[in-house]
């Protein structure tokens, strides 16, 4: 007899470790109905829930609210369609439904969870987030562009404005009047889809002629704009703006946070009022065929209004594989850490710290077991280390860190502190990076990173950056291991150097022993826009061997080396071939470069 009855429980409990739902009939919002089954799913102990394939419309009023910080994007009180918190082993399968977002939202959310897996999703905005339009005619000190229908620009005030951010709550202002207006603008190519040649600064004030900028209505979708730019953009170019600086970052299509372990994997974001997929403090986190990509059913020429993938403070490894991103209005892949400002010492074995970059307040900086290093802000040289043993957030600027051991006669004037623990190895692999505004890939994590077998091509600056800020956007650290190997390049910035290896040093202009080591550039297929391959300061270990490079026709006339290496060792080509002559140029001091096989390279 037991043996019917055993497979009759199999099955009753395989049925009860799923739940499916198919989207509102009538198209109306799905968060009522997204929300219960987030909360039945949580009582029942179902591991799986299923969206059954079509639109899903997700609206913020009668969504799930709090006031949230997200790492590089702007604070405040946000509403989530489909919220994670404190779930293990679970997984949304979109089976390619389409979440179409309304207004200021964060559709997909996930907290301190752990074995999550997010698949088969398509995130969309119905509105864009920027102004955008086209050039359409040009005057001695005007310019005319026809606005894409769905930006609803219109001019208020005086100043044109447009993009979308109705919903946006816990504002002062009237929230269906927060608008973009012209001020961040960039300028896209519609034929290549990638930066135009020409790129005009706008501004509502004008210092050249000391005057406002003005702006008159022709058609409901077509505005002449005078005495707003610097140079006059290119005729048929696209004219893209999203804003103040703050706030411009406040839909994100997937915040992830405190998750330890997570796939997401066939997603597709056409939109996002933010970045595509924003991680932090989450350990092990694989994307894979995740597209960053823009709809074929819109004449936009803008993804996400910042990165496609953000990582700050992760641990493990971080994986980005077989993944597509075009045209957003920043980096594809960013992975860093965060350097805290030290503010004293409440007591011998307790160290205060705060943020210095508005966007990095509220950030989950350690945990108990973490390793610690201090620095002097300035040299970015560490001095001391420490593991933490408790953490007390005063508020979201201010934390108290307890310490393994007193820090009174270590520590030094001017100091800061990076987490050596949250700096995970990175594999970027399989990908196309295309036509986006900024760099292709920031790494500045000192675990092992390897970037091979991708196509970057057009980004409107250098394709990979090394950094390390402890000035201006505090991204922490210095790289140990780094590989870039068989991958594409294909330079847009003629004025860029390709790879940018150096860290952010305003404060000290002396040169100071290596930040980053052991950098290998190999076999790669390198077509540069200008002269400049690589800029590298401070950097210990450097090979570039076996590479193909491609310089444009006046390269040589240019008199600009394509190699410069400031307070650099170790330096090691062997094997690459140049189309053209190319100088490597070594400034003070004086290191030995390994000069082996090499055709059309030599040294200044």
């Amino acid at each position: 007899m037991l043996l019917f009855i055993v497979p009759a429980l199999l099955s009753l409990d395989c049925r009860a470790s799923e739940l499916r739902l198919s989207p509102p009939p009538d198209g109306g919002d799905a968060v009522p109905k997204l929300r219960e089954a987030i909360a039945k799913c949580r009582a029942e102990g179902i591991h799986r829930l299923v969206l059954e394939q079509g639109v899903w419309n997700i609206y913020p009023e009668k969504a799930d609210g709090e006031f949230r910080h997200v790492t590089n994007h702007d604070s405040g009180y946000r509403r989530m369609a489909l919220h994670l918190d404190g779930f293990s082993d679970f997984e949304i399968d979109g089976q390619g439904s389409t979440l179409m977002c309304h207004g200021v939202i964060m559709p997909v959310v996930v907290d301190r969870s752990k074995n999550i897996t997010l698949r088969n999703l398509v995130i969309d905005w119905e509105k864009p987030f920027q102004l955008e339009g086209s050039v359409v005619a040009l005057g001695d000190d005007f310019f005319e562009v026809e606005m894409l229908p769905e930006c609803e620009a219109e001019i208020r005030n005086g100043k044109l404005l447009g993009g979308m951010a109705e919903g946006f709550f816990g504002e002062e202002q009237n929230p269906k009047e927060a608008r973009q207006d012209i001020r961040w603008n960039y300028w896209v190519d519609p034929q290549s889809k990638a930066a135009a040649a020409v790129q005009p600064t706008l501004k509502l004030w004008n210092p050249n002629t000391h005057s406002f900028a003005e702006v008159t209505e022709l058609t409901p979708t077509r505005f002449r704009i005078r005495n707003a730019h610097d140079v006059l953009p290119a005729p048929g170019s696209t004219m893209v703006c999203k804003g103040m600086l703050r706030p411009n970052r406040l839909s994100p299509a997937i915040h992830l946070s405190s998750v330890d372990r997570v796939l997401v994997e066939n997603v597709t974001v056409h939109r996002a009022g933010g970045m595509g997929m924003v991680v932090e403090d989450c350990s092990d986190v694989t994307a894979k065929g995740f597209r960053v990509e823009l709809n074929k059913d819109s004449k936009s020429l803008v993804t996400t209004t910042a990165d496609a993938t953000h990582f700050m403070g992760c641990r493990g490894t971080v994986r980005v594989e077989d993944c597509l991103f075009e045209n957003m209005l920043d980096d594809s892949c960013n992975v860093h850490g965060v350097y805290a400002i030290v503010e004293g010492l409440p007591a011998p074995d307790r160290l205060a710290i705060s943020f210095s970059h508005f966007q990095q307040l509220g950030t989950v900086f350690a945990r108990p077991g973490d390793r610690l290093r201090l620095l002097k802000r300035d040299t970015l040289l560490g001095y001391a280390e420490c593991t933490v043993t408790g953490i007390s957030r005063i508020n979201e600027d201010y934390y108290v860190l307890s310490l393994d051991k007193p820090l009174t006669d270590i520590l030094q004037p001017d100091s800061s502190i990076e987490n050596l623990t949250a700096r995970p190895d990175v594999i970027f692999r399989n990908n196309t990076v295309r036509n986006n505004r900024a760099r292709s890939v920031l790494i500045t994590s000192g675990g092992k990173v390897l970037i091979e077998n991708n196509l970057f091509e057009r980004p409107s600056a250098m394709s990979i950056l090394v950094e390390g800020d402890n000035h201006f956007w505090y991204e922490s650290g210095g790289v140990e291991d780094v590989t870039i190997r068989n991958n594409k390049f294909v330079g847009q910035a003629a004025a860029t150097t390709l790879f940018k290896l150096a860290p952010m040093q305003p404060g000290e202009k002396r040169a100071l022993p290596p930040y980053h080591h052991n950098i290998r550039i190999l076999d790669n297929d390198i077509e540069v826009a200008g002269p400049m391959v690589i800029d590298a300061t401070r950097v210990e270990g450097l090979e570039f061997s076996g590479n193909k490079v491609r310089l444009p026709e006046d390269s040589a006339n240019s008199g600009t080396p394509s190699f410069v290496f400031k307070a650099c060792s170790n330096l090691v080509f062997r094997g690459n071939t140049f189309n053209r002559p190319a100088l490597i140029k070594i400034q003070e001091p004086a290191a030995p470069v390994v000069l082996e096989a090499n055709t059309n390279l030599s040294l200044q």
